[in-house]
């Protein structure tokens, strides 16, 4: 591929490959994936918020029905800020799977582009764009994680990755744009989904120690670890928050039933051609991903690159990590439970296969014949299952109506007063008796909003004696009440997990603010020096190369 050519061929074939990867989703609205409905509601609200001139939405004020939501004050927010460029300001509830399916869009190509940037490091363009291809559509990336889970956040993860080691390359290389990408990504990653961010986190530290064993020197390691502390730094705006107030919700159940890293090894496949469990075509496909790396691997037998043995040992042990022999490792790394589910390690076993690929082609005769036979199988299996799997197919349009209705989030996104039953479907009945948004037993009071916006309220109450109000929003963390903008009130929460709070006799104004309490404020500073002390690694004086940064290009020339 000629040089003048490569910058316009290399994106027009990846934005093609992209365009008939998503294809059959924009055609059929969507799938029926697991994350679907918490994508719906999330990037609705989210986005509804934002246009309303909320810069971070983290409260959303409309859903469990109409109660509010903590989400955001946990959740990343980097994939529904791109949904709601998509959304605009008015979009309908019935649609809202279209703004996320610009956002899925958008994150696969950006992972194409960014897969091409970093291995066209390692080969040259026509196995560069070759893989890029692979890293598309190898099934864990497009058929499981998007049409069979939909899971927006996560899909994002795929972008950030090759564009992380890609900075990491480069930082090793002494190349002065490599640490700021090495920074960005991680950022980014942990904005996007934060079991992934821990796994890259993993792997650019065992790179790290790879490098520092070539160069015979720490410095990679101190590189890499004021990276991924920088990295984290920008990202404090949600880690903070996010860590300091977990007592406020069930986090619990994040880390016990369908969560528990336990339940969820690869253990099975498919037990026949009518068996669509998603247990087992994942396991099925994580084992046509292995063929394919230990393929290439052993394909470059008489190689002598310390590249290629890193990587198909990374994608090896990838592979290992989600099988239930490894339980004890699981066990004995507590922060490593925080994945949930081991089969999310496909994210470095894919990225494992495709540096192999684009560094490996493979050998003339059988390893040759071979390798392509299993990529075809693989790729037929993923058609098969995108075709039969029940949840690939389109979304039933009247459960989305359902959805919209109760507006349920994630339990484990509730208040911790919030009732555990509150919200199944067979008890969404009391709802009806709360659609004011406030209500009181005492009788002749009477009240006039003023405001009723998110993490903001206020209303003028007139009460012929002390009353109580309920308000019709959760209470959480921050929630603060005055009376005539002078006398503060305690806030409290009912039976039902909502604000109640006594008035005094009179006509008084009632104003209630969610406020920024410290995790949050502390998180918004830390980002903003994290992201100053960004710019200012882009713009400092050029530093001449480190001894020992061009060890990968060494080893790569051995």
């Amino acid at each position: 591929m000629k040089a003048d050519k490569e910058w316009v061929l290399a994106p027009l074939v990846l934005t093609l490959a992209c365009a008939l990867l998503v294809l059959p989703l924009w055609l059929q609205g969507g799938t029926q994936g697991h994350d679907l409905f918490h994508h719906l509601l999330s990037g609705h609200y989210f986005g509804r918020q934002l246009w309303q001139g909320e810069l971070y939405p983290r409260w959303l004020m409309a859903m469990n029905g109409g109660f509010g939501s903590p989400t955001f004050f946990f959740y990343p927010p980097l994939p529904y800020y791109v949904s709601a460029l998509f959304a605009g300001p008015e979009a309908p509830a019935r649609h809202a799977i279209y703004p996320l399916l610009g956002s899925a869009t958008l994150a696969l190509l950006l992972s194409g582009a960014f897969a091409y940037l970093w291995l066209r490091r390692a080969s040259g363009p026509g196995r560069a764009l070759a893989a890029s291809l692979l890293y598309l559509v190898l099934p864990y990336h497009v058929t499981m994680d998007l049409y069979a889970r939909f899971a927006l956040a996560e899909f994002w993860a795929f972008a950030w990755a090759p564009l992380i080691l890609l900075g990491q390359d480069l930082a090793h290389r002494g190349q002065r744009q490599g640490l700021p990408l090495l920074i960005l990504g991680l950022a980014l990653l942990a904005f996007s989904h934060l079991p992934s961010l821990l796994l890259v986190m993993g792997l650019v530290s065992v790179r790290a120690l790879w490098f520092a064993w070539l160069a015979r020197s720490l410095a990679p390691c101190w590189l890499a670890l004021g990276a991924q502390g920088l990295g984290l730094c920008m990202a404090g705006a949600l880690l903070l928050p996010a860590l300091a107030d977990q007592d406020a919700i069930s986090m619990e159940l994040m880390r016990s039933g369908m969560f528990d890293f336990r339940r969820n090894f690869l253990d099975r496949l498919p037990q026949g051609l009518d068996d669509w469990r998603f247990r087992g075509h994942l396991g099925w496909f994580t084992l046509l991903t292995l063929a394919l790396l230990l393929v290439a691997w052993g394909s470059a037998r008489g190689r002598s690159q310390a590249e290629i043995t890193c990587w198909g040992a990374i994608g090896l042990g990838a592979c290992l990590m989600m099988l239930p022999p490894s339980q004890p490792l699981w066990t004995l790394l507590p922060p490593l439970q925080l994945v949930q589910f081991p089969w999310r390690l496909n994210l470095i076993l894919l990225l494992a296969t495709v540096a192999l690929v684009a560094q490996v082609p493979p050998a003339p005769g059988p390893w040759r014949w071979l390798w392509w036979g299993l990529l075809a199988l693989t790729l037929a299996s993923s058609l098969v299952y995108v075709r039969h799997a029940p949840l690939t197919q389109a979304p039933d349009l009247r459960q989305v109506d359902a959805l919209f209705a109760g507006k349920r989030s994630a339990r484990e996104y509730r208040p911790q007063q919030t009732p555990r039953g509150a919200f199944s479907p067979s008890q969404l009945a009391w709802q009806g008796a709360f659609q004011a948004p406030i209500t009181t037993e005492q009788p002749g009071v009477s009240w006039t909003l003023v405001r009723w916006q998110p993490r903001q309220l206020a209303l003028v109450v007139t009460a012929p004696q002390p009353a109580k109000l309920i308000l019709h929003q959760y209470d959480y963390p921050g929630w603060q009440a005055s009376l005539d903008d002078a006398l503060p009130l305690t806030v409290s929460a009912n039976d039902h997990g909502l604000l109640q709070l006594w008035v005094p006799a009179g006509q008084h104004s009632l104003t209630l603010t969610l406020a920024a309490r410290w995790p949050e404020r502390a998180g918004n500073t830390l980002s903003l020096l994290g992201w100053l002390a960004w710019l200012w690694l882009i713009w400092r004086p050029t530093r001449q190369r480190a001894p020992g940064q061009d060890a990968p290009d060494r080893a790569r020339q051995t």
